[in-house]
C-alpha cells in the first residue's frame, strides 16, 4: 500500500512539474541536477554538542515530531514533482541539520524504493547548519566526495558550513559537482560581504586545480550564494579572463515570481548555477538542455504576499511563528544531457 501511495503521489505531482519526457531526442539521456535551500531541515531532538537548539520542543520554536514529519514528507513530495516521470540524478540540499534528516527522508518516504545515497560531512557552523547530497546510484557512480572548508587566519573564530565536493560518472563522461551554502547577510551586508568572497575564491581555487589537469572538464556549482549574480563574489567567478566559468540564465513558469526568495518585497537570485564553459556546448559529451537553470515555482511552494502583493515562497517558520510551509527558498535544476 505505501509503495502504492508513492506512486501516486508522484504521478500527481508530476503533473504540475516540468516533464522530463519532452526535453531531448529519444536518444539523448536526460540527469536531473538539483539544488534546494530546505529552511531549517531539523529533527526534533536536542543536540547536547550545540548550543543553538531552537528547533526542539522546549527552543523557542517549539519544534515537533509532527512538524518535522510534516516538512520532511513535504520536501519528498517537492522533489517527486521536480522528478516528473524520472527519478532525480544528484539533489544538493541546504538549511539541513545532520545526516539523520537525510537518511530519513530516504527511508521514511517513497523515495526508499529508489536507490538514493547520501554525502554528508559534520560542519562548523555554530547553529549547526549544514549541506548534504542525495544521489541516485543507478544513475550517478560517485569516484570521490570531500568537504572543501572555508577559513582564513584574519579571522580565526570564523564559522561557516562547508563546500560539498563531488567528482562522478554520469553514463562514462566525469563531472565535478560543488555545492554551495554561503555566508549569509545576518551580519549586515557589508559585514559579510568579505566572508562570500573568501567562499568564492575557495571555490575557484577547486576549480582551478581540476582545469589545469583537465581545461575541458565539465563542471556544475550550484548552491544559495546569499549573494545575486551581480554581486562581487560571483563576478569574481565568472568575469574571470579565461571566460571558463558561465552564469546560468533563469526560466520559470510564474510570471509574479522573479527570483528565488523574496524579502521585504524585493526578490532575490541567491540560488544559482554556475558551469563550465564546456557545459554549455551541445555538440558532444555532457551538455546543460537550453543553457539554463529552471527555478521549479510550482503553486504548493508559494503563497499571496498581503504586504507587498504578489506572491512569495510558503515558508516554513516566519520569525518564531509556525506557518506550516515548506521553505523560503524555491529550488532550481538543471537539465544535463548525454549526447549519443
Amino acid at each position: 500500500m505505501q509503495k502504492v501511495i508513492g506512486v501516486i503521489l508522484i504521478l500527481f505531482y508530476s503533473g504540475i512539474s516540468h516533464s522530463q519526457e519532452s526535453l531531448s531526442s529519444q536518444n539523448d539521456k536526460v540527469n536531473r541536477i538539483v539544488f534546494y535551500n530546505v529552511e531549517n531541515f531539523f529533527d526534533p531532538y536536542v543536540d547536547s554538542t550545540r548550543e543553538y537548539n531552537e528547533f526542539t520542543y522546549e527552543g523557542n520554536l517549539h519544534w515537533s515530531y509532527k512538524k518535522y514529519e510534516k516538512k520532511r514528507n513535504d520536501i519528498y513530495k517537492t522533489l517527486a514533482a521536480i522528478s516528473g516521470w524520472k527519478p532525480l540524478t544528484v539533489v544538493g540540499l541546504a538549511e539541513i541539520e545532520n545526516y539523520l534528516v537525510l537518511y530519513e527522508l530516504i527511508e521514511k518516504t517513497p523515495f526508499k524504493f529508489e536507490n538514493y545515497q547520501i554525502v554528508h560531512f559534520e560542519s562548523e557552523d555554530f547553529r549547526g547548519i549544514e549541506t548534504g547530497v542525495l544521489y541516485n546510484a543507478d544513475l550517478f557512480l560517485l569516484i570521490h566526495a570531500e568537504q572543501i572548508q572555508i577559513s582564513t587566519p584574519l579571522d580565526t573564530a570564523f564559522k561557516t558550513r562547508d563546500i560539498i565536493y563531488l567528482k562522478g560518472l554520469l553514463d562514462t563522461d566525469t563531472i565535478h559537482l560543488f555545492y554551495n551554502h554561503w555566508t549569509s547577510r545576518y551580519r549586515g551586508l557589508l559585514e559579510s560581504k568579505d566572508y562570500r568572497l573568501l567562499a568564492a575564491e575557495q571555490l575557484k581555487k577547486s576549480i582551478d586545480s581540476i582545469t589545469f589537469v583537465n581545461p575541458e572538464a565539465y563542471i556544475l556549482c550550484m548552491g544559495d550564494f546569499n549573494d545575486n549574480p551581480t554581486d562581487q563574489s560571483i563576478q569574481y567567478l565568472t568575469n574571470d579572463v579565461t571566460g571558463m566559468l558561465k552564469q546560468l540564465p533563469y526560466s520559470n513558469t510564474n510570471k509574479d515570481v522573479k527570483g528565488t526568495l523574496k524579502y521585504q518585497g524585493n526578490w532575490s537570485y541567491f540560488d544559482q548555477a554556475i558551469v563550465s564553459e564546456s557545459l554549455t556546448i551541445s555538440d558532444s559529451g555532457l551538455y546543460i538542455k537550453d543553457n539554463k537553470a529552471t527555478i521549479f515555482d510550482a503553486g504548493f511552494l508559494l503563497e499571496k504576499d498581503e504586504k507587498f502583493l504578489g506572491v512569495k515562497p510558503f515558508r516554513t517558520n516566519v520569525g518564531f511563528k509556525y506557518n506550516g510551509g515548506i521553505s523560503d527558498h524555491l529550488p532550481i535544476f538543471v537539465d544535463v544531457i548525454k549526447r549519443d
